[in-house]
């Protein structure tokens, strides 16, 4: 019953700060902050991938520049 409670209070606290943070943001910047929300609280459950999410934010990294292919030459841009 105290951890319906407590899930219960946080549910409507993350709903909140939602919404007050949608008051000042443009449409164009609601689904970020969602997705940010929602990842941050799916961390927190231990639901997602540490490794993988970082992957995702940075991309892979090239440890070894000698394995890496050479890029093309840009001579044609003025």
């Amino acid at each position: 019953m105290f951890q319906d409670r407590i899930k219960s209070i946080t549910k409507y606290h993350t709903l909140q700060v939602y919404k007050q943070a949608c008051r000042s943001l443009f449409e164009k910047d609601k689904l970020l902050l969602s997705m940010q929300m929602c990842v941050a609280l799916q961390i927190d459950a231990e639901e997602v991938n540490l490794d993988e999410w970082n992957f995702f934010l940075k991309g892979g990294q090239v440890l070894d520049r000698s394995t890496q292919t050479p890029k093309p030459p840009f001579d044609w841009i003025t």
